[in-house]
């Protein structure tokens, strides 16, 4: 009987920890700041008062939540949770910005 499970090639544990690593800096740097861009685009529109000042509140705050994501990318227990967690964390705001490009 021929099983496929047995025909796929599997990565090494070497090739692993680099594929989990490199995944992991990829939420790190560009995806963070990604991540980091909507959510302060989406926190300059919510916050009150006169425009310069709430972008400059959203500008200070996403400083802190780069941060945040940037250690939360080595800490979790896997890359795919780390980027599922980051992606849903960041889902409020992305709608937040889609509702107002709607109205």
């Amino acid at each position: 009987m021929n099983d496929l499970s047995s025909q796929t090639p599997r990565l090494s544990a070497l090739a692993q920890r680099r594929l989990d690593l490199v995944v992991r800096c990829l939420l790190a740097a560009p995806g963070g700041y990604l991540l980091t861009a909507l959510c302060t685009a989406s926190l300059a529109l919510l916050l009150p008062g006169e425009p310069a000042q709430a972008v400059l509140a959203a500008t200070q705050l996403s400083f802190l939540l780069y941060c945040v994501l940037v250690i939360w990318a080595f800490c979790a227990r896997s890359a795919a949770r780390a980027w599922f967690i980051a992606l849903l964390c960041c889902l409020p705001a992305a709608v937040h910005l889609v509702w107002q490009e709607v109205l």
